[in-house]
């Protein structure tokens, strides 16, 4: 087994806090408690004075978190699957803001913006994903909003604001999500309404010219209860535009959210969520970059954060969505019902080589509409036997103008796609004693995928037009156990299958390059042990998994410059995870994990040995840890909350090729926060820092030597700034 720089790193500074806890938690006797430490009974017990005993005080507990990741409340230390959650006040103390920010928490995940795309969302979870955007090739992970899939990663980079928690599935989902899941799923679940009047102002001013706003509300009007909240996200641009004397890559996202709920007769609840987004950012640019000597990465222009340009570029993207949802209690089973509808428009053009000629230029304007319904039930009959099942429906349809200017104007693709997906799904799990479970669950998935791109050339004469439909037919299936080896530690295998769709070169230049890719299966395996130990102080879980991927979808860049998408070989992806927390005392809490990734390609051909031998994935960092520790100071009428947070990430690759020019490099990341938070609660300050140690990495890139084009779209340099926070009422 290979051994990281990173793995002694993490051990000592776990082994150090730890032991520095259990001193201070010989002498700590508060009763203050952080957010999500959750007291017993004996903590809550008090004197005739109003003071907690003496035996409350040494009391210290972990919150049993509950989620339903499995379209149903479970605890999540129950669950024989890979899941982190973030929720609460640890979203604001970790500066979880963005699908981005997960990553601090989250082990084997690469989130990145999409590549010359501020708000699009490049995930790859245990070295798999996607990060083509046109509509034509699906992603790998995932995402959702109350349980309604977003297909795209043009917009997914979501701001977490009225959020309840955030719930990231590592590794297939392929019984309960099945599509587009073979790499994971992240679920949002947004704050619902609880009927009582409030409203609360949070502010963020910083660096760059920070300037944030979210206001949030709650009320209720007869039978209705109704949340909300508006927010507008800014920042100037932290990169210089050599060419037009200006800032480049800025932010400028506005937003609204609101909830309603009520009930519809004794035994049904109805709830409505409508959303409605608004990017003005500019576009993303990039810097050119070249190799010295010593194979250092040098910047061309001088600065990581110079740029160079011929056009002023273009961006705006719009979307919004509603999503009815009823839950009917039965008795023995209860059943919710997704109604949902979402659009989004998205134009941009964007200059992708970091110089004043047209070398590599891209231009689309897609308008992309969704609708589906999901039926969910769940037993509620108390016994051996639980399950849920339901069937997933789901239609989107997608049109675009696209271009590729490389040194000329290109040819326009006009491409539309409209999708239809149909599911059955269910899984069951048997107690055969009070201490094993049988888990079992399957899906059967229809999709049809029909597909139109009319090409004309840069002088307006046809190029080529194909036409194609394509249908996939996949059955899929889990099957496991888990077992509890005590009252607080289980062990569990399962196996699973999944699958993600073909798809269509959308980018293709003729009509022989306009071909469909083959459905993307694998056949995952994994075993762990979840464990609450120390009544409930420390959670430690740990497990391995063992990926086979056949047909794994790869989108790359040839030496033309021209976006093509296509199927590789065999892929075997393996590794371990960890994740833990320790609550050391009523004051001081501690998160850690890591994962490994060692991903190779398999079963292909010798006449494919030059691309494939010896060859790693792209986006699969060997190994990735994560600390962070939260410590709560009683004051007299306040508490100061410290938050400080490491996370290093092994060295790994923006392209297929795996090119050292545009690799992201070994790199530590570290944030840190300390609130002052009076306990009359009507109002907060905060002081925060991200990117401290001013980390230059590469988010994504392009290395095509053919045409002279090779850059870097550098991480957003040190942020720092302020949180304030007023409770109205």
């Amino acid at each position: 087994m290979n051994t990281y720089p990173g793995h002694n790193m993490l051990a000592a500074s776990i082994l150090s806090i730890l032991l520095t806890g259990q001193l201070h938690a010989q002498t700590s006797d508060s009763p203050v408690l952080p957010d999500n430490a959750q007291p017993t009974a004996q903590q809550t017990s008090k004197t005739p004075t109003g003071h907690a005993t003496a035996s409350s005080r040494k009391a210290v507990q972990l919150e049993n978190v509950t989620v339903t990741a499995q379209h149903r409340e479970e605890q999540v230390q129950k669950i024989p699957i890979s899941i982190n959650t973030i929720s609460g006040v640890q979203l604001d103390r970790l500066q979880v803001r963005t699908l981005e920010d997960v990553k601090f928490v989250v082990p084997n995940i690469v989130i990145e913006p999409n590549t010359g795309l501020g708000s699009g969302a490049k995930i790859f979870m245990r070295g798999v994903g996607q990060e083509e955007v046109l509509f034509t090739a699906d992603p790998a992970v995932a995402v959702y909003i109350n349980d309604v899939y977003i297909p795209r990663q043009n917009g997914a980079m979501l701001d977490l604001y009225d959020v309840e928690r955030v719930e990231v599935l590592r590794g297939p989902q392929g019984t309960l999500y099945g599509r587009n899941a073979t790499g994971g799923a992240i679920r949002y679940i947004t704050r619902k309404p609880d009927g009582k009047n409030s409203l609360k102002l949070d502010t963020t001013l910083g660096n760059l010219g920070r300037r944030d706003l979210r206001l949030s509300f709650g009320t209720h009007a007869g039978k209705v209860d109704i949340s909300g909240a508006i927010m507008t996200r800014n920042r100037d641009g932290y990169m210089r535009d050599l060419s037009h004397d200006r800032e480049v890559n800025n932010s400028h996202i506005d937003a609204a959210r609101t909830t309603f709920t009520m009930p519809v007769g004794d035994s049904t609840y109805a709830t409505l969520n409508l959303d409605y987004l608004k990017d003005n950012s500019g576009p993303t640019f990039p810097t050119p970059v070249k190799l010295d000597a010593n194979g250092k990465v040098l910047p061309v222009l001088g600065s990581f954060y110079d740029t160079r340009t011929d056009i002023l570029g273009a961006y705006s993207l719009e979307q919004y969505g509603a999503v009815l949802t009823t839950d009917t209690d039965f008795g023995s089973f209860s059943l919710r019902n997704i109604l949902h509808t979402r659009g989004m428009d998205n134009l941009f053009y964007i200059d992708m080589d970091g110089t004043e000629q047209t070398r590599f230029h891209l231009y689309q304007d897609q308008k992309e509409r969704q609708y589906g319904y999901e039926a969910q039930l769940a037993s509620q009959i108390e016994g051996p036997f639980s399950w849920v099942g339901g069937f997933f429906s789901f239609r989107e349809t997608n049109s675009q103008p696209t271009r590729q200017d490389v040194f000329a104007i290109g040819p326009t693709n006009n491409i539309s796609q409209q999708t239809n997906a149909l599911a059955l799904y269910w899984q069951g799990t048997y107690a055969f004693t009070d201490r094993l479970n049988l888990i079992a669950g399957a899906r059967y998935s229809f999709e049809k995928k029909d597909f139109l791109v009319v090409s004309t050339k840069a002088n307006g004469t046809p190029n080529f037009t194909s036409q194609q439909t394509k249908i996939w037919r996949r059955p899929d299936w889990k099957l496991g156990f888990d077992y509890n080896l005590t009252d607080g530690v289980m062990g569990y295998a399962t196996v699973t299958t999944g699958f993600k769709s073909g798809g269509f070169n959308g980018r293709a230049q003729t009509a022989a390059t306009a071909t469909a890719v083959n459905a993307e299966t694998l056949r995952a395996y994994e075993t762990g042990i979840k464990s609450s130990l120390f009544d409930d102080r420390v959670q430690l879980n740990v497990d391995y998994y063992r990926n086979d991927y056949a047909a794994l979808q790869l989108s790359a860049i040839n030496q033309d410059g021209i976006l093509t998408l296509s199927n590789a070989t065999g892929a075997l992806i393996q590794g371990v995870e960890m994740d833990a927390q320790v609550q050391l005392t009523h004051q001081w809490h501690v998160a850690a994990g890591f994962g490994t990734i060692d991903a190779k390609y398999q079963d292909f051909a010798a006449i494919n040995n030059s691309t494939f031998l010896g060859q790693g994935l792209k986006d699969a960092p060997k190994f990735q840890w994560n600390l962070s520790t939260t410590y709560i100071q009683p004051l007299a009428t306040a508490d100061l909350v410290f938050t400080a947070q490491l996370r290093q990430t092994d060295l790994y690759y923006q392209n297929l090729g795996l090119s050292r020019v545009i690799m992201t490099p070994t790199h530590l990341d570290a944030a840190a926060r300390i609130a002052y938070e009076p306990h009359s609660k009507h109002w907060s300050l905060a002081l925060w820092g991200k990117n401290l140690n001013n980390n230059h990495v590469a988010t994504g890139g392009f290395n095509i030597p053919q045409i002279g084009v090779t850059m870097i779209y550098p991480s957003i340099p040190r942020t720092y700034g302020v949180d304030f926070t007023y409770r109205f009422f």
